[in-house]
């Protein structure tokens, strides 16, 4: 596993200070893109190339509820799944869909009340908790990160104050998958779709 740390990954904040709020973000080791956001809930009809800044920004603009999208982008073979006004991917019968036949890391964030992570192993679950609460796991196997996280400083004693526990579930994310995410790689237009949009006339 690739050895990663909270601050490989504190430009998030600083280079998309709306994206890191409030997003979802999910390793799927083996999936194509479009394989990847079809198990997701996505009609492969209505995929585009979809900035996530503009995603986010109209998630900020709504004045109802703001649509679903979910993003994707491929890296030493996984694809990242980014979903910015949503959390498909922290839902049982999403992530079994998805880590069928393979592995998933999920890390989900909002800021102030939630800092989760999740690792799915061809259905099952294997390890998950919150950040705020790390001796607090669950799964098949709870303590199979244990080392990292301690490295991490996720413990429940001196662990890294609540603006660090967003990175540190990254670089926790990208110990297990090898993967490492950049600035570059979420700042330009993205194979996505909105979930719960029709798919275009021309397309059916």
């Amino acid at each position: 596993m690739s050895v990663a740390y909270a601050r490989d990954y504190a430009w998030l904040e600083e280079s998309q200070p709306d994206l890191a709020e409030a997003y979802c973000l999910s390793y799927v080791r083996g999936l194509s893109k479009t394989e990847a956001l079809c198990r997701l809930g996505a009609d492969e009809r209505a995929l585009r190339s979809l900035p996530i800044a503009e995603a986010v920004e109209a998630c900020l603009c709504a004045e109802e509820e703001p649509p679903l999208t979910a993003h994707a982008l491929t890296l030493d073979g996984w694809t990242v799944i980014v979903e910015p006004t949503g959390c498909s991917c922290t839902r049982p019968q999403v992530y079994r869909r998805l880590s069928a036949g393979t592995e998933l890391v999920c890390v989900r964030v909002v800021m102030g009340y939630r800092y989760e992570f999740r690792w799915v192993v061809d259905g099952v679950l294997r390890l998950v908790f919150d950040a705020r609460l790390p001796d607090q796991r669950g799964g098949s196997d709870p303590d199979c990160l244990a080392e990292d996280m301690r490295a991490l400083g996720l413990t429940g004693e001196t662990g890294p104050d609540e603006s660090e526990l967003a990175p540190a579930l990254l670089a926790l994310a990208g110990r297990v998958t090898g993967v490492r995410l950049r600035p570059e790689h979420l700042s330009g237009p993205l194979l996505g779709a909105e979930l719960d949009a029709p798919v275009p006339a021309a397309a059916r």
